[in-house]
């Protein structure tokens, strides 16, 4: 399972690092919010230690980590918040009347991703270093 954590947490890193770089070159605010949703889902898969998704829904994903680690204070719910808030608009029809993320929007949530990663990556590596009970 190691080697899947891994590769997800790079993943997570990969679609951190292309957000921005899209935001950079200002391509477009829904791109943006695309990839930063993303990394956290790759993180979500990181924590879970899935490999592969099957007949898993993102919106299965997003319950399992608010009743697993967020209802228990191992996450904070700002973290939550974030993932349902950008899920909103990447899981809606892409209508031409579909509210776009703004400049804030993706100003507020960067560094929400960002602390989520580092968390990510400190409770794995909290819980790989737990001896077993």
């Amino acid at each position: 399972m190691e080697k899947i954590v891994k590769k997800r947490l790079e993943e997570a890193e990969q679609h951190l690092e292309e957000a921005e770089f899209i935001y950079k070159e200002n391509i477009g605010n829904l791109q943006v919010m695309t990839k930063l949703y993303h990394a956290m889902v790759y993180s979500l898969f990181a924590l879970f230690e899935i490999e592969d998704i099957r007949n898993l829904t993102h919106a299965d994903l997003i319950a399992r980590f608010e009743r697993e680690l967020v209802q228990k204070e191992t996450f904070g719910r700002s973290f939550h918040e974030a993932l349902i808030y950008a899920h909103g608009f990447i899981h809606e029809c892409d209508c031409t009347h579909h509210k776009q993320p703004e400049e804030g929007d993706i100003d507020r949530i960067v560094p929400i991703v960002k602390e989520f990663i580092r968390n990510t990556e400190g409770f794995i590596m909290a819980k790989r270093s737990k001896p077993d009970q």
